[in-house]
């Protein structure tokens, strides 16, 4: 009696774990993606370097305005990009389905050259605005951060052969 006691509550607590881990999974299926805005990619940034350079609270809300208006611009370019640019895909056959055009196996398409351009001005001109908000040392330590982390090389691996 008491070997049968014990597989009966052993299969109930299996069977409540199963019904839990479906309810999570649906919750999951139905809650909605978050939608991405220039606020919170804003402040997501300007809290990162506020983590990172010990900023001061007047400091932290001017990088914050600086950002959201770069946030802004961003999304802004990127909604005109995706409102009606690509080709419709009942056009004509063999074209790539509205891909752009690829270059070389590893290579970026190539941009246009007034956008390069753009880009680049922004840059600069966003640099020297934060070289006005920040120290030195806060300045120093930035452009620090923004170096990309280079991958580990193949034969810097120690325990992958190289080939």
């Amino acid at each position: 009696m008491k070997s049968t006691g014990r597989l009966w509550l052993l299969a109930v607590c299996l069977l409540c774990g199963l019904v839990c881990t479906q309810a999570q999974e649906q919750e999951k299926k139905q809650s909605p993606r978050e939608v991405p805005s220039p606020e919170k990619a804003a402040r997501k940034m300007t809290d990162r370097m506020k983590e990172e350079l010990q900023l001061t609270d007047k400091q932290y809300d001017k990088l914050y305005k600086l950002n959201l208006k770069e946030q802004q611009e961003h999304f802004a370019t990127m909604t005109e990009r995706g409102n009606g640019q690509r080709p419709s895909m009942g056009g004509r056959p063999g074209m790539g389905g509205g891909r752009p055009p690829m270059g070389a196996p590893g290579e970026r398409p190539a941009m246009e050259k007034d956008n390069v351009e753009k880009m680049q001005k922004a840059a600069a001109k966003k640099e020297k605005k934060i070289r006005k908000i920040l120290t030195t040392e806060q300045y120093a330590k930035w452009q620090e951060m923004r170096q990309p982390q280079e991958p580990p090389h193949p034969q810097d691996h120690p325990h992958k052969p190289n080939l």
